[in-house]
């Protein structure tokens, strides 16, 4: 319950979380710290999120770490 009222608290002035999940890998806004092999994804989308990042306005406040896809070895 605190949890959710910090992300109001959060959201009221307009900072807000990066949704990444199965988007396309922007350096930008998310950081890599792995590369996986994927046969399901296209490369250089992220597969998983192990650190939530935040943006305020426009600005990035934390880049999401992520988990991204790379090309399956043939």
């Amino acid at each position: 319950m605190v949890a959710q009222q910090f992300e109001g608290v959060l959201e009221r002035h307009h900072c807000l979380r990066i949704e990444a999940l199965n988007e396309p890998f922007d350096p930008h806004r998310h950081e890599a710290v792995s590369q996986q092999p994927s046969n399901e994804y296209a490369a250089n989308t992220v597969l998983m999120v192990t650190q939530t990042g935040y943006q305020l306005h426009d600005r990035v406040v934390r880049p999401s770490q992520v988990i991204v896809s790379a090309e399956a070895p043939e």
